[in-house]
C-alpha cells in the first residue's frame, strides 16, 4: 500500500508512541533504501534488518511496511543507527548508516548520538524533524548482499513430545520421529517453571 510520507510518519508516531528521533531517522533511512533499490513499500519481495533493536525498527516497518508479523522485518541488534532494506529474491539491498561524524549535524544531534544528556519532548521534536530530512551526506549508503531470507515458514504441524504444544516442524528439534519445541529442548528464550499463586 502506497503512503504519502506524512502518512508513513504518522503510521510510525503510532507504532511507537510518539516520535522519536530514531523513530524519524529510521524512515528517512528506510526510504532512501527503498528509493535506491528502486522499490515501494510493501513489496512483497521487501526484507528489512534493522541493526538496533530501538526506535530505528519501528520508522524501517512503517516506512517499507516490512514487518515481524510479515516475516521479512529483523533485528540483528548490533547497537549501530543503520539498517538495511533488500529484495529476497535477488539478495541485493542497500545498507544505510548514520555517519560516525553526524554528531556534527547540530547540537541536538550531537547531544543524542553521544548520549551527552536526555533530550526533552521539545528537543526530541526539533531533532526529530531535523533527520526526517537529514541531506544525504550525512549518511553512509552502500550495496550490499544479504545473506538471509525472509521467514515466512510452512512446514507441516508437529506434536511437541515434551509439552504436547504444536509447532511447525520445520521449528522444532529432534530425530528419529520425536519432535520437540525448542523450549523443551532447552533451547528457547524461556524455560518451564512451577507456577506458584499467592
Amino acid at each position: 500500500m502506497e503512503l504519502r510520507e506524512e502518512e508513513v510518519v504518522e503510521l510510525a508516531e503510532k507504532l511507537h508512541g510518539h516520535l522519536a528521533p530514531g523513530i524519524a531517522l529510521g524512515v528517512r533511512m528506510a526510504t532512501l533504501a527503498l528509493k535506491k533499490l528502486g522499490t515501494r513499500r510493501g513489496s512483497k519481495k521487501l526484507i528489512a534488518i534493522s541493526e538496533t533493536a530501538r526506535c530505528l525498527a519501528d520508522g524501517m516497518q512503517a516506512a517499507t511496511g516490512a514487518t515481524l508479523g510479515h516475516g521479512n522485518a529483523f533485528v540483528e541488534n548490533y547497537g549501530k543507527l543503520a539498517l538495511t532494506v533488500g529484495r529476497v529474491d535477488t539478495g541485493q539491498g542497500y545498507r544505510v548508516a548514520l555517519r560516525r561524524d553526524a554528531w556534527r549535524h547540530s547540537a541536538l544531534m550531537k547531544k543524542w548520538m553521544l548520549r551527552e544528556g536526555k533530550l526533552t519532548r521539545q528537543e526530541e521534536h526539533v531533532l526529530a524533524q531535523e533527520l526526517l530530512h537529514l541531506d544525504e551526506e550525512w549518511l553512509d549508503v552502500e550495496p550490499v548482499k544479504i545473506e538471509m531470507e525472509a521467514l515466512f515458514e510452512n512446514s507441516a504441524i508437529v506434536r511437541c513430545s515434551s509439552c504436547g504444544e504444536l509447532v511447525p516442524e520445520k521449528l522444532s528439534i529432534g530425530e528419529n520421529g520425536t519432535r520437540m519445541c525448542r523450549s523443551c529442548a532447552g533451547v528457547g528464550y524461556y524455560r518451564r517453571a512451577e507456577c506458584v499463586l499467592p
